[in-house]
């Protein structure tokens, strides 16, 4: 790899010394910025940032080379390594990627004398988006926040704004939050954000608390903070700057509309991406309104638990190598995406991705998202039709709109073409098996109000362009050549430069079959005829056959290379001149009149992006049909409820999507059902590796699968909407962050604690295991009662604190559910031999014991360990119940001496029954008979414990 890299070469010493010398005068940056050089035929990377480039883009080391650097330039390099690695345009590529879109970095372009040409971060890779080259499955969007020093009514006030460059979109709103800011998570989460800007308020003492709070949330999910000057978000003259965008005057009054911290967010977003300063983004972006309370909330401990993606942590789902992005790939399946990704677009996959951040909470649009996902099952034929004839056809409008705005072409302008002619297509498609299929006038309706009716009222604006392109476009040449040029006959000054061309071109061939003639070669095999890149039209022979061309002096030697002479006559040299300059003149009219082309097919934009939406929505839900026609057990339609009726979720036979489609394991399914008052906080109790943990995360998913609009995976479903579903689950360590897992586990429950209502979904998982067990346990129980005594949700609590299970005798609305696991002894029935088989059934009760030990053993560990651990765990277990034994008797002296007083005359009551009944005769009573004898004594007395409240005598009473 390193023998074809090149070497950074500089024409001079002094070039040279300068290079390095400019790089050392730029000032610091941080680590997550990476500076990348334009060297023209290659890129460089100098420095830190190389060692960075070689250790994540080569992955190893000797792919970098030592700087050609004095002592007096590197004493310069402060802390960097004098290290560079070159870099391809390919590689450069991939580099993008990575830093942007992978790692959360910025990056800068410079030119070979260290001045700025292009910058770029996560969520704003305009600049770069060209040298990237790639399909980006989602939105890029940045935002930007403004806190508000006062609180209102106990909450923070936080001014939002949102621009989705890709979509040309922008938004702004004012989100009241609590002291954890789950709402601003919730909404970095909705939509995606991939970079938020905010204001730095590390050395003001009053807001620094908050802006770490801030930071913290941000970062949680997996976006970048970018700190800016307080003056930055000044709402000062935002509304000029919007009435460029939005090419309306009417963005004059955003400030009735909208708040002054809002506006002023929107301020420091646009300064900040300089949207303003370029030509091409004037008057094409739009407003959009976002409202946190359409779409499910999700935080960020959700979105890695359920694994909706493939690039968070894969937990408890097996390796996190991602080997595709869909399963029609043939790739091991292991996040819902890649589940339900079978979409055959780019807008759909987009769509899906957006779709799976914002489940929706309306039951109408859940329920018409079902019916449209039930026609597609249905309709097998029309399914399959559009995912393997028509969908896969459809070019991503998007993309090129976005090129055709830049520096698009005709082949450009061609693929909207292509995209025009589908789209009828596929709405008479679609009319076609609504008018023969025997549907209900409902479903009719809704299939026409949401793919027909739209794709059939722009079909006019299309037709309009196809003549347009038809009449302007030479079709013939591409369908034969794969040429793209204008009609000659569309231009008659074209036309004119055409017919000279084709005749001088012509005079070219009869010279060339003339010369051939008087040589004596074949003009096909031996003399060929080639428009040479510096000679223009020419002739060449090869340098074995140049004696024969040396004998006629009317032809001129133009040069030799490895391929042979190239040469020529004085009339060809004419030809060639003037065919060169016609030429010229073609190129420029052509191109005159290709930029009046796209220029056109720009203005048709508006109509190709709601037609795209449009697709995309039918790709996502045929994707949705296809899954649950095909998984192992095909998936059923739920019954959904909404808020205002009886919460109840019953799930028979429920399954994990994802887990399913492991080859490696047969999936055991479960039923899971959650009552309002009777059973709507569960707790889970039984071995590790038992289960638990993907019991109570399907329920997760499938609920989210419901409201997406996707079909689940069980025998029957009924499912309650719910606003929200928090996580908290795992004890990954923050330690990068400083931050401890018992710490992360506080923040996570606090958001949740804050952030749920009555009709949300909460999964905790091993709450408490970040502390000491006394610790831990009543942070555990104080949780679970809060959540099932004041909160009232849907909530799964699995955990190893057995103790926790009492919870259900004090709570009717809380049920104790365990996952079997069958414990057999050897014959022998010694302890350290006990095997355990592990069912993976979760049936009502609670698992009385830990398994701890058990499953060490089945993952063979040495057999002094398991005996050791058995030994202290039997140590622990006897300390632990005569510590627990004292502290609930709590007896005072006076009643100590009362009880031994009733002791001793149960003892003296049975020594007189022994004599009494010759109890000691072993002939007459077995060991068996005088023991329950004793036990008759026992109960007597504390039955009369109970009668008298004697707690002494209760304190023996909890003996037996």
């Amino acid at each position: 790899m390193s023998a074809t890299r090149p070497e950074l070469k500089f024409s001079d010493v002094s070039e040279e010394r300068g290079f390095y010398r400019r790089f050392n005068s730029l000032p610091e940056k941080p680590s997550t910025k990476i500076r990348i050089v334009d060297k023209g035929e290659y890129y460089t990377v100098v420095g830190s940032d190389a060692v960075f480039v070689a250790e994540n883009i080569y992955h190893t080391q000797s792919v970098l080379k030592n700087c050609n650097v004095d002592q007096i330039t590197l004493k310069g390099f402060k802390n960097e390594p004098p290290q560079y690695v070159t870099i391809s345009q390919q590689v450069l590529s991939n580099l993008l990627k990575v830093c942007l879109l992978d790692s959360g970095y910025k990056v800068e372009i410079y030119d070979k004398n260290w001045k700025l040409l292009k910058s770029a971060s996560p969520g704003n890779i305009e600049q770069v988006s060209e040298l990237m080259n790639l399909n980006i499955e989602q939105s890029i969007v940045i935002a930007s926040l403004k806190l508000q020093q006062n609180s209102k009514d106990g909450n923070n006030v936080i001014g939002v704004a949102f621009i989705d460059t890709s979509n040309f979109k922008i938004g702004m709103l004012d989100i009241v939050d609590n002291e954890v800011y789950s709402n601003v998570e919730s909404f970095l989460i909705q939509l995606g954000v991939k970079e938020c800007l905010i204001q730095d308020q590390r050395s003001n003492e009053n807001s620094a608390v908050e802006f770490k709070k801030l930071v913290s949330v941000i970062e949680r999910c997996d976006c970048v903070a970018s700190l800016l000057k307080n003056s930055e978000f000044s709402e000062k003259d935002v509304e000029l700057d919007l009435v460029k965008l939005l090419g309306d005057e009417l963005a004059l009054s955003l400030p009735q509309k909208y708040s002054n911290i809002s506006m002023g967010a929107c301020n420091a977003l646009l300064k900040y991406l300089q949207l303003v300063t370029e030509e091409e983004q004037i008057g094409k972006y739009e407003l959009v309104e976002h409202s946190l309370k359409e779409f499910m909330k999700l935080d960020a401990s959700a979105i890695k638990a359920l694994n909706l993606f493939p690039q968070g942590p894969l937990q408890a789902l097996g390796p996190s190598s991602i080997i595709s992005m869909s399963p029609s790939s043939g790739g091991k399946i292991e996040s819902l995406f890649q589940l339900l990704n079978n979409c055959k677009t780019n807008a759909g996959i987009r769509l899906l991705n957006e779709w799976l951040k914002q489940p929706l909470t309306d039951l109408n649009l859940i329920n018409q998202r079902h019916d449209l996902v039930e026609f597609l099952i249905d309709q097998l034929e029309l399914r399959n039709m559009l995912q393997s004839d028509f969908l896969p056809l459809i070019p991503d409008v998007r993309r090129i709109t976005k090129k055709l705005s830049k520096k698009g072409g005709l082949e450009d302008v061609l693929k909207v073409y292509q995209f025009s002619k589908r789209v009828p297509e596929i709405a008479q498609l679609l009319e076609s098996f609504v008018q023969d299929t025997d549907i209900s006038e409902e479903m009719n309706s809704l299939i026409n109000a949401t793919w027909l009716t739209p794709l059939k009222s722009h079909l006019d604006p299309l037709s309009k362009l196809q003549e347009m392109v038809e009449t302007t476009v030479d079709l013939e040449a591409y369908d034969e050549s794969n040429v793209y040029m204008i009609k000659v006959e569309f231009n008659e000054e074209l036309a004119s430069i055409r017919n000279k061309l084709d005749s001088l071109r012509d005079e070219i061939k009869t010279i060339h079959l003339d010369a051939a003639e008087d040589l004596g070669f074949d003009p096909e095999r031996k003399l060929k005829l080639e428009n040479h890149h510096l000679h223009g039209w020419c002739m060449r022979l090869t340098r074995n056959d140049a004696k024969e061309l040396r004998k006629h002096k009317n032809y001129i030697e133009l040069s030799t290379v490895k391929a042979g002479i190239f040469f020529s006559t004085r009339e060809l040299k004419e030809i060639a001149n003037e065919t060169a300059i016609l030429q010229k003149e073609y190129d420029k009219q052509q191109s005159t009149l290709v930029k009046e082309i796209v220029n056109i097919t720009l203005t048709y934009t508006p109509v190709l992006e709601k037609l795209s939406l449009v697709l995309a929505n039918l790709d996502v839900l045929s994707s949705f049909a296809h899954t649950s026609s095909y998984a192992p057990i095909p998936y059923v339609r739920p019954k959904m409820y909404g808020f205002g009726s009886t919460r109840k979720t019953k799930l028979l036979g429920s399954r994990h999507p994802v887990l399913e489609m492991q080859d490696e394991l047969t999936f055991i399914a479960n039923d899971v059902v959650l009552e309002n008052g009777t059973g709507e906080f569960l707790i889970i109790t039984g071995p590790n590796m038992g289960g638990k943990s993907t019991y109570i995360r399907q329920v997760g998913v499938i609920s989210l699968m419901a409201q997406i609009g996707c079909f689940v995976p069980c025998d029957k479903a009924e499912i309650s909407i719910v606003d929200a579903i928090l996580c908290r689950v795992g004890a990954g360590d923050s330690q990068l962050k400083g931050v401890s897992t018992f710490m992360v586990e506080m923040l996570e429950t606090a958001s949740i604690l804050k952030n749920s209502t009555k009709n949300s979904l909460i999964i905790i998982d091993e709450l408490g295991r970040g502390t000491g067990t006394y610790d831990g346990f009543g942070l555990a129980w104080a949780i679970a009662e809060h959540i099932a005594a004041n909160i009232g949700c849907f909530a799964l609590f699995a955990t190893h604190f057995h103790e926790l299970t009492t919870l259900a005798d004090k709570l009717a609305n809380v049920k104790n559910m365990h996952v079997v696991a069958h414990i057999e002894q050897s014959e022998s029935s010694h302890h350290d031999s006990d095997d355990i088989t592990l069912l993976y059934k979760v049936e009502p009760g609670i698992s009385d014991q830990s398994f701890g030990i058990h499953v060490a053993e089945v993952v063979q560990f040495p057999d002094k360990i398991i005996r050791m651990a058995k030994r202290k765990a039997d140590e622990l277990e006897d300390l632990k119940k005569s510590n627990g034994e004292l502290k609930k008797a709590k007896i005072t002296m006076s009643e100590l001496n009362d009880g031994n007083l009733k002791l001793k005359k149960l003892l003296k009551d049975w020594v007189a029954n022994v004599k009494k009944e010759d109890l000691n005769d072993p002939e007459r009573f077995s060991d068996t008979q005088c023991q329950e004898k004793i036990q008759e004594l026992l109960k007597t007395l504390t039955s009369e414990a109970v009668s008298t409240n004697d707690r002494y005598l209760e304190y023996l009473r909890t003996l037996l």
